[in-house]
């Protein structure tokens, strides 16, 4: 999927965060340069443009959660696996798992496994410290399947 795609669906996720009269807020160039930098993490470019344009949930604790009970991180509170769950062995976050959504109060979370350097990633779903079952390979896709409430964001077995 292209540009042209993720940008459609951004702004489809846009209209149905507005109509829950959820905020939408975004970030600049630099902020998201910044963050790179803080975490020394290179975020994939489709995460870059998400970023540019929406900005996750604004009201992060006590948070606005959308109808259904999905809370997207903003920029600013995305936090590696090993942050979560407060584990000891820290690796290289080139080739990290980064959470950027959970659902029901952490009943589970949304991450996205950074691979290489090269922009290439995978999103799946993480139940516990110990799993992480891929969804897609695409963050237009995933958008694509939150907007449609797609079972497979349910499915952590």
């Amino acid at each position: 999927m292209g540009l042209e795609t993720l940008k459609s669906n951004i702004n489809r996720l846009i209209d149905y965060w507005t109509e829950q009269g959820l905020v939408i807020n975004s970030n600049s160039l630099y902020d998201i340069d910044a963050f790179e930098s803080r975490k020394h993490i290179h975020l994939p470019d489709d995460f870059k443009e998400y970023f540019s344009r929406v900005n996750g949930m604004p009201s992060y604790y006590p948070n606005n959660i959308d109808n259904e009970g999905f809370l997207f991180y903003p920029l600013e509170k995305l936090v590696t696996l090993q942050e979560e769950f407060a584990m000891e062995n820290a690796i290289e976050c080139n080739s990290c798992i980064l959470i950027f959504a959970e659902y029901m109060h952490k009943s589970w979370w949304y991450g996205v496994q950074l691979n290489d350097i090269s922009g290439n990633y995978e999103i799946g779903i993480i139940p516990d410290k110990e799993r992480f079952k891929s969804i897609t390979a695409s963050l237009s896709t995933f958008i694509d399947l939150y907007l449609q409430n797609a079972s497979v964001l349910y499915q952590y077995e």
